[in-house]
């Protein structure tokens, strides 16, 4: 008869590492540094959140997708813990406090191409003087469909523009074939960075 690790069954976030690039944004920042703010852009299950939470920072997280959120609250970490706010909304609603890291994991990309603009200005202008970003872009691929209305994705000169108000600390760029983001299998053209606002 099969077992069940309860742990992961009830809190499956609770077993998953944090990103790379966030521990090493993290770690940029340093131990030193009082009254840590930081805020999880699409914080989804939270494994970043934890991490963060775990590091004492004030964390402000939020997602638009009410379940992960759910999911989210009802762990150990996150249950009435006062270093955490927690809001159900989408990029264009949310109101970003001035922060010393902004974390934007797998999730900057399904901002409507609309509103991503608007929100880059918004995370720029939140993060203090030598503040740091992380997170992930997708790259433009040169036998792109259309995905527009779906995943928005940047050119390496767009993403040099986007960043042309910070030290960029580290840029790495992958690709992988998924069907995760828009339901039809293809390749990936995913960048991942971190950077310290000027």
């Amino acid at each position: 008869m099969a077992t069940i690790d309860w742990q992961t069954y009830l809190f499956p976030s609770a077993l998953q590492a944090p990103r790379t690039h966030l521990v090493e944004a993290h770690q940029l920042l340093g131990e030193r540094l009082r009254g840590k703010v930081a805020v999880d852009c699409g914080c989804g299950h939270g494994r970043d959140t934890f991490y963060l939470l775990e590091q004492h920072y004030r964390v402000y997280a939020f997602d638009s997708n009410l379940e992960s959120l759910r999911q989210l609250s009802t762990h150990p970490l996150a249950a009435s813990n006062p270093l955490l706010d927690l809001q159900h909304c989408s990029f264009s609603e949310y109101r970003f406090p001035k922060a010393h890291l902004v974390n934007a994991s797998a999730s900057l990309f399904f901002c409507p191409r609309t509103d991503f603009y608007g929100v880059w200005q918004k995370i720029v202008q939140c993060l203090n003087p030598g503040g740091i970003f992380c997170g992930h872009f997708l790259g433009m691929n040169d036998d792109d469909s259309d995905f527009s209305d779906k995943v928005m994705t940047h050119s390496k000169p767009e993403l040099e523009r986007l960043f042309s108000q910070f030290y960029v600390v580290s840029w790495q760029q992958r690709h992988e074939v998924s069907s995760r983001l828009t339901g039809e299998k293809r390749q990936w053209h995913i960048h991942t960075l971190i950077a310290m606002k000027k």
